[in-house]
């Protein structure tokens, strides 16, 4: 059995900093000021405290300069020294709710904010907080020079084939993943020199061989926590401890890949913490705005590279680069996840509406006099455009007509579910049966539509159906005056098999229908709900959606979910579904989602003969319009 005098230990001194959570920014930005002026004074008055990491993200060098500007040329020359370390990530984001190029360019902007106040972001991958991690990380922090990658959520049974340090692979790139034991905090909160030996002996007690198996043989020690200020007397308890315990940063602990066992796929599991993906449905009208954002942003970017190509203006990169800050600052996990209180969400939709002002100035700009129909995607497409006038560039004018051709039938049903929900905006908790909405209303519309009307008690639903080549798409529109509950759209699917497919960022994962069962009890335990970008396949459905990104795959069918209705950031300890507590017990009114919300998703009955490739342009084309 391995003993602590084993291993040598890194202790790394460090606050995660939620900018927004259970207070709005405005109060944690203040006490970030209270805080850092901590940590300044601290490294500044003892040499032997030799570094500290502001977090994994850069915004928080932006945000103390706003609070603290006089104390700017302090904290440029800490982190000159090498006695500060921020970054790479320019915030912390939820990796599963934000899109691909989402993460691209909040990794580019960490660069060039760290860069900006003189020193390079961290070497580590450090993600302490994320609600489990993509498919594809590792290859782009790979991309980015990053080749070690430590993180807290997210390892499921996976642990038992190949540890707490492995080599995580994706699209022929690799970093090592390193869990941290078990948390980012384990050595957080320190009272005495015996509560520092007692931290490390349950360490080495639960991990030692785990290690020793991997040949690592120092064990990180994280001495921080959320908006925790700085522990002065950490450099004489390690002088205490003894010569195995040094301060140093997350980016000195970096285990040779030799000999590690490899992993493909995502972390999104929840054996060794809570991982709370109940938040991909939390204030789903968070979600609708951010694809809303990030696509017309993709799109607008790329209209304006073109017209910079093809007339030799000059591309607007300090206006783009803008609009990508201000959407990444509403990234953060506890920000788009929607498991805030109620102030910080609406704070994030006074963003998204500043930067739609912000791209209706770049808009207009690329795309000329008059405007015009772009196709911002790399391939070509079909689309019905009516019978208008379409102005290209202002010189000239084509117009589309409709073609008359045979109607073909499509037979596609759904049906309306709901149930209660007892649990919280990180978790679904069922609470009583589900029930199916009664059909009340139907009819034909004059453009062909179908109309169908559905009542539940204290919910309305009315649902536009058109048929598109290739596709019909839906219009729900739900007027929500019922509390505590989670409505999903189910379709039946035929011959489902045994896998479904859904989009991820740069990947398209594939999922059992049926997950094998824990080997061993899980802190949280596993649910039947899982995410996608916005394309789904199961069988011969393909499920395509706009800002909805829970759904579950089941042998009968697919169930999408629009609204998951909660009043709670956090339950107490005990919920059936997550036995521990997430975070504060606020009260989050606006949680409940009353009101009208409109949801918009679309069908394909061709999915078993779509590649994934050719499934991510289904779904690209059905959210990218002209």
């Amino acid at each position: 059995m391995p003993e602590p005098s084993d291993f040598d230990f890194l202790v790394v001194p460090h606050t995660h900093w939620d900018r927004e959570w259970y207070v709005p920014f405005e109060v944690f930005r203040l006490r970030l000021g209270a805080v850092v002026d901590g940590v300044l004074d601290t490294l500044e008055a003892d040499e032997s405290f030799r570094s500290f990491t502001l977090d994994g993200q850069a915004v928080v060098l932006e945000d103390y300069a706003d609070v603290r500007p006089d104390n700017e040329g302090r904290l440029r020359a800490l982190l000159a020294a090498g006695r500060l370390e921020a970054g790479p990530w320019y915030v912390l984001p939820d990796e599963i709710l934000v899109g691909s190029e989402a993460l691209v360019r909040n990794l580019l902007l960490g660069r060039r904010v760290c860069r900006r106040f003189g020193v390079e972001p961290t070497s580590a991958g450090y993600e302490p907080d994320s609600f489990g991690h993509p498919a594809q990380l590792p290859q782009l922090l790979a991309g980015f020079g990053l080749h070690t990658f430590l993180f807290s959520r997210g390892m499921g049974d996976q642990i038992d084939d190949v540890g707490a340090v492995f080599r995580w692979r994706a699209g022929g790139e690799e970093v090592v993943a390193c869990q941290f034991l078990p948390h980012y905090d384990n050595f957080a909160r320190l009272t005495t020199v015996a509560d520092a030996t007692e931290r490390v002996e349950g360490i080495v007690d639960r991990f030692g061989a785990m290690l020793e198996r991997a040949n690592v043989h120092t064990v990180l020690l994280a001495s921080g926590s959320d908006h925790l200020p700085v522990q002065p007397q950490l450099p004489e308890m390690c002088r205490t401890l003894g010569p195995s315990f040094r301060i140093g940063r997350f980016s000195d602990f970096a285990p040779a890949a030799d000999g590690l066992p490899a992993y493909e796929g995502e972390l999104v599991g929840s054996r060794m913490q809570n991982v709370l993906r109940g938040v991909n449905s939390a204030r789903m009208y968070l979600k609708q705005a951010n694809e809303r954002a990030e696509r017309r942003l993709l799109a607008i970017e790329t209209i304006a590279a073109l017209r910079a190509l093809r007339e030799g203006s000059r591309f607007p990169h300090e206006d783009v680069r803008l609009a990508w800050r201000d959407l990444l600052r509403n990234h953060p996990h506890d920000s788009i996840c929607g498991c805030s209180a109620d102030e910080v969400h609406r704070d994030m939709l006074v963003r998204y509406e500043q930067l739609d002002r912000t791209l209706d100035i770049v808009a207009s700009e690329a795309a000329g006099v008059g405007g015009a129909y772009v196709n911002p995607l790399p391939y070509r497409r079909t689309r019905l455009v009516g019978d208008e006038l379409v102005e290209l560039d202002g010189f000239e004018g084509r117009r589309a007509e409709r073609t008359p051709g045979p109607a073909l039938p499509v037979d596609i049903e759904i049906a309306f579910e709901d149930e209660p929900d007892v649990g919280d905006l990180y978790t679904f908790c069922p609470g009583g049966p589900v029930r199916r909405a009664e059909l009340v209303g139907s009819e034909t519309l004059a453009d062909g539509s179908l109309r169908l009307e559905h009542e539940l008690s204290g919910i309305r639903i009315s649902t536009v159906a058109r048929g598109v080549p290739g596709r019909v798409e839906l219009r729900t529109t739900v007027e929500n005056e019922a509390d505590d509950h989670r409505l999903r759209v189910f379709m039946p699917v035929a011959d489902a098999g045994d896998v479904v497919r859904a989009e991820g960022q740069f990947a398209v994962v594939h999922r059992p229908v049926t997950p094998p069962p824990p080997r061993a009890e899980w802190v949280e335990p596993p649910v039947a709900a899982a995410h996608t970008l916005g394309t789904v396949a199961l069988g011969r459905v393909a499920l395509l959606t706009k800002g909805l990104p829970e759904y579950e795959a089941a042998p009968d069918g697919l169930r999408l979910t629009l609204l998951r209705c909660v009043g709670t950031i956090s339950q107490p300890s005990g919920l059936p579904t997550r036995p521990y507590a997430a975070g504060p017990g606020i009260p989050t009114p606006e949680g409940q989602c009353r009101g009208t919300h409109v949801f918009e998703y679309a069908v394909r009955l061709d999915a078993h003969e779509l590649t994934d490739s050719a499934l991510v342009r289904a779904g690209q084309d059905y959210r990218t319009d002209f």
